[in-house]
């Protein structure tokens, strides 16, 4: 009898495994897990910023010890069909919206065969593109974009996998991201449907062939004034067992015509593994908003895009090196050198100079970052654990 409850545990240990932690759309069926994941770091960034009106430029220099994330995650099966995942962010920023902004998971998944799956729920929005696909903890130096992009939201899917698990179609109606946005701006005459009745619409496919795959997505999110920004994100990658690359491109629009080739994002990042749980990635990004859309009444009446500001545009670049030790790969150091610079035009106002002036600003943001991030697997130590416990009493008898 003590042997088969061995082998049982030994069985759920390889079960334990699953993709659904390091993935923000997946279809893998969600086994018994419960887990903490940290990650704290250093930075120091040196801030400068050049104006050509005023014929300026600033430095600042900013530095100091961080603890970025602090997750509880715990998900399993519920009977036959049904399975749930719940992620929280123990550390993170108050949200403006809601009592769950710190929730970027809780959900329930209805798999009726093997091929289909509903879900219903508190989850990621259904986009494109492998820098958003990762999770967050392991989004070292980000975007622009990435670091605005409000993705968790209530939401519902449906979505069919082909039999071989290659081929995923996904169908998402959820809240659309400038729900959060809205939220700051309610004490400043804007009514209560800036935060309430924003949808978002969003039909995703992820494809492997091979060392080849795909992340793509078309997407509608419903802005305040209740019209739609348009969103195309098409990831690709290539993935061999000592090196892989992608390449995201990503488009968006405030309108349907005259709108098109005026904000857009390419983002790519490759790694390169070497033995014993080292490896060093490059990733460089090159972003732009030079939409001149007006969304009346909002905010202060300036132009918005939930994902950069109009008028800019965005260079990030940088190398970092990650190392997870073989004897515990649970445990990871990791650090990066990045930069980005942002540029834009203002106009001075004549208030204080006739007849109106640009002014161009440049700003490069260089940091250098340290950190470790450390993966608990609770369930899976208690089932050592146990595992061991049982073995040792076998033995004895």
């Amino acid at each position: 009898m003590k042997k088969r409850i061995l082998q049982l545990f030994t069985f759920l240990s390889l079960m334990t495994i699953s993709s659904v932690a390091t993935a923000q759309v997946d279809f893998t069926p969600i086994f018994t897990q419960i887990k903490l994941e940290a990650r704290a770091d250093f930075d120091y960034y040196h801030i400068n910023t050049y104006e050509s009106y005023y014929g300026t430029r600033t430095n600042e220099s900013q530095y100091g010890f961080h603890g970025r994330y602090f997750n509880f995650v715990i998900g399993g099966p519920l009977g036959e069909k049904f399975s749930y995942f719940f992620r929280q962010r123990i550390v993170a920023t108050p949200g403006d919206v809601s009592l769950f902004d710190n929730t970027d998971f809780l959900y329930l998944n209805y798999m009726p065969s093997k091929n289909w799956m509903i879900r219903v729920g508190k989850d990621a929005l259904a986009v494109g593109g492998f820098e958003y696909d990762a999770p967050p903890i392991n989004v070292l130096f980000s975007t622009y974009y990435w670091d605005n992009f409000y993705c968790f939201q209530p939401a519902v899917a449906a979505a069919y996998k082909t039999d071989d698990a290659n081929q995923m179609f996904l169908l998402q109606i959820a809240n659309s991201p400038y729900v959060h946005y809205g939220a700051p701006y309610l004490n400043y005459g804007a009514g209560s449907e800036w935060k309430s009745g924003l949808l978002s619409f969003n039909a995703y496919y992820s494809g492997k062939f091979g060392h080849f795959k795909v992340l793509h997505s078309v997407n509608m999110f419903e802005r305040p004034d209740h019209k739609f920004m348009n969103y195309i994100a098409l990831g690709h990658e290539l993935e061999y067992d000592k090196w892989d690359i992608y390449l995201d491109l990503i488009h968006r629009s405030n309108h349907l015509g005259n709108d098109w080739g005026n904000t857009f994002a390419i983002v790519s990042c490759a790694n390169l593994y070497f033995k014993h749980g080292f490896n060093i990635f490059v990733k460089g990004a090159y972003e732009q908003n030079k939409s001149n859309e007006v969304i009346p009444g909002y905010g202060f009446g300036g132009l918005f895009d939930c994902f950069g500001e109009a008028g800019h545009t965005y260079c990030t670049y940088g190398v970092g090196a990650e190392y997870r030790p073989e004897a515990c790969p649970d445990f990871r150091l990791h650090a990066f050198l990045a930069n980005r610079t942002t540029t834009y035009t203002e106009t001075i106002p004549s208030a204080y100079t006739t007849p109106y002036s640009d002014n161009n600003v440049e700003v490069n943001s260089l940091r250098f970052n340290i950190g470790i991030t450390w993966d608990m697997d609770i369930h899976r130590m208690l089932k050592d654990r146990i595992a061991k416990s049982l073995s040792e009493k076998s033995a004895l008898d």
